[in-house]
């Protein structure tokens, strides 16, 4: 019985990494989607989240480095090159103009209190150009990580986000931590 257990606990253990090392592979691909779509577009880049001091594994971060600051950088608690604006803060967003920036989110929408009024002004600053590489998405992370990580900030987690990809997903995913419900929101009709 012994065996079984501490195979279970090898095979979960696995599990979570190959997530985390999916999640930074996408990051890294999903940022340099960004910057081609800023070069075609002759748009700026923003970036939802501090790449360098952000809140989880920033070691790893610091030796493989997944994604660089934006044009903008847009973190509440970030490094001194972040704009450190609650994103919560709807009427801040409009200090950033229509259509003038490649938006990339590296999981900060989780404290979205709001997804779908946030979700609106993005589409509204990025003319619709917007890509999320989602936030941890295991078990262990819906039912236990979140309630831990949000500890530390004083805004705690609200959803636990999938991935997106404006120009293929019709649909922003999401679950929401305090009602225990998928939901999603149409990004067309935003």
């Amino acid at each position: 019985m012994k065996k079984i257990l501490i195979v279970i606990v090898l095979c979960y253990v696995v599990y979570e990494l190959q997530n985390y090392i999916r999640r930074h592979l996408r990051t890294k691909k999903y940022y340099n989607k960004a910057r081609v779509i800023a070069r075609r577009t002759n748009k700026k880049i923003m970036v939802l989240g501090d790449p360098c001091c952000g809140n989880v594994l920033m070691s790893i971060q610091k030796i493989l480095p997944n994604c660089s600051h934006g044009d903008v950088t847009i973190d509440l608690f970030g490094c001194n090159q972040c704009d450190k604006m609650d994103i919560n803060n709807i009427k801040e967003w409009g200090k950033y103009g229509t259509n003038e920036y490649v938006i990339l989110d590296v999981a900060t929408l989780s404290f979205g209190k709001d997804l779908k009024n946030i979700l609106r002004e993005i589409k509204r600053i990025s003319g619709g150009d917007f890509l999320s590489t989602g936030g941890s998405t295991t078990p262990v992370w819906k039912y236990i990580g979140s309630k831990q990580y949000s500890r530390k900030y004083p805004n705690s987690l609200h959803h636990m986000i999938y991935k997106f990809n404006s120009s293929k997903n019709n649909y922003y995913h999401h679950f929401d931590l305090h009602t225990g419900q998928n939901k999603k929101i149409d990004w067309y009709n935003l």
